[in-house]
């Protein structure tokens, strides 16, 4: 028996590191979702077979890695005991016990399942030729136990398919988060990202020109005028109307005229060169219009409300915008909505978007009767404000700077001390 120690040793050896690549295995391809293993199969075509493998059955590999395991592991402590037997007697026994269970739950079990988590894509690309080979022999059992996990599923009505769903929107906002706070991307990422997710669900009234920010001309406006109005606010594009803004007819276009004008035409109206305007509701989801826009080729639509009067306007650029952020041109006025005054004073636009607001102060801001800051201040204070005059919500006062009619225009918002507001609660 002496002479067989060392063959049985190295024995124990070779069947821990069995148990350890069993017990990665079956971690890795728990933590590898069916996306990764598509990109796998792409990225390394000599393993493609043994990966699509892999993807179509997620019990089967699951099985032969389980019933594997634990044969290796009856196997191990078997052998251990009969060698602790040998030298201890008795006494071996209770030996092999505990050093098999030390062995098995750290080389065999934590270890190999703690660096096949870090490296699932690595271990799966590894096991699963390795795997799939087994399979061949262990097919009899697979097929009867795969085929029993799925009887008790179906019987309890319980969900038997881990790789069903590739990933849901809330795992991406929560991989967004972590890339951000690992600073594997960037901020100008991030923003994209988020936008791209939130572009289904935005709705337009949410990113429109309103109508009293809107620059329009009449149908009967002579082509001569129409040209300073463009000049004068920079567009390439301007919606024209019968009678008021709520009749919209058309969209004017910049170099629709230029011909006439180089010829000397200057007081044709703008009715002869106006082309079809595209209506959509204020409630449409941006995707959908962007849609909408790219298969009729237009840049610009008219945004009409419940009652069928003109709400504003919205363009492709601002459409685009909600994806890769604010995009100035040489005719914008660069400003910025929210301007830091110092360390707890910050001067707002009013038109700026209660969601926007909140993001850049980092304070959750919310009203159900306003979308707009102007409007949320309003809702609060429930009239009609002067400039100097101020509302609380919170932690904040927030001061009325500029107004233009019965508009807001400016507001300073100032954050007030947290332990002035606890001496107020006493």
């Amino acid at each position: 028996m002496g002479e067989d120690i060392p063959e049985s040793i190295y024995l124990l050896v070779f069947l821990l590191c069995l148990s350890a690549f069993f017990s990665a295995s079956e971690s890795a391809i728990t933590a590898v979702r069916r996306s990764k293993l598509l990109s796998l199969a792409e990225s390394f075509p000599k393993r493609k077979k043994a990966l699509d493998w892999l993807i179509k059955d997620i019990h089967r590999p699951l099985a032969i890695t389980l019933i594997s395991n634990n044969l290796v592991n009856i196997a191990a402590s078997s052998l251990a005991t009969s060698v602790t037997v040998a030298f201890f007697g008795d006494k071996g026994i209770f030996l092999a016990i505990v050093a098999m269970t030390v062995l098995i739950v750290v080389f065999g079990e934590i270890l190999p399942k703690s660096i096949a988590i870090v490296h699932a894509d690595r271990m799966v690309l590894l096991a699963s030729p390795l795997l799939r080979a087994l399979s061949i022999p262990l097919s009899p059992v697979v097929w009867g136990l795969v085929g029993m996990v799925r009887a008790i599923g179906k019987a309890f009505d319980i969900e038997m398919n881990p790789h069903r769903v590739m990933i849901t929107r809330e795992e991406i906002e929560q991989m967004i988060k972590v890339g951000e706070a690992s600073g594997s991307l960037e901020a100008d990422e991030e923003r994209m990202i988020r936008g791209v997710i939130e572009f289904e669900e935005t709705r337009v009234y949410e990113i429109m020109v309103p109508r009293t920010d809107m620059v329009a001309i009449s149908s009967s406006t002579p082509i001569a005028q129409a040209a300073r109005t463009f000049c004068e606010c920079g567009h390439s594009r301007l919606p024209v109307y019968e009678t008021d803004t709520d009749h919209i007819v058309g969209i004017l276009h910049v170099k629709d005229i230029l011909e006439s004008l180089a010829s000397g035409r200057v007081d044709d109206p703008v009715s002869y060169f106006m082309r079809e305007s595209l209506f959509v509701p204020e409630s449409a989801k941006i995707s959908e219009v962007f849609d909408t826009m790219r298969t009729k080729k237009v840049h610009m639509a008219i945004v009409v409300d419940e009652y069928g009067g003109t709400a504003g306007l919205v363009t492709l650029e601002d459409l685009l915008e909600e994806i890769v952020g604010e995009i100035q041109d040489e005719y914008d006025e660069e400003s910025l909505p929210v301007v830091k005054e110092s360390e707890n004073s910050y001067l707002v636009e009013g038109q700026l978007n209660l969601d926007d607001l909140s993001e850049y102060l980092s304070y959750p801001f919310e009203s159900e009767e306003a979308d707009s800051v102007a409007g949320f201040v309003l809702a609060l204070a429930g009239r009609f404000l002067e400039p100097g005059e101020e509302v609380r919500y919170g932690p904040w006062t927030i001061e009325v700077v500029n107004v233009e009619g019965y508009r807001v225009k400016l507001l300073r918002f100032r954050r007030e001390e947290e332990k002035e507001e606890e001496v107020q609660g006493s």
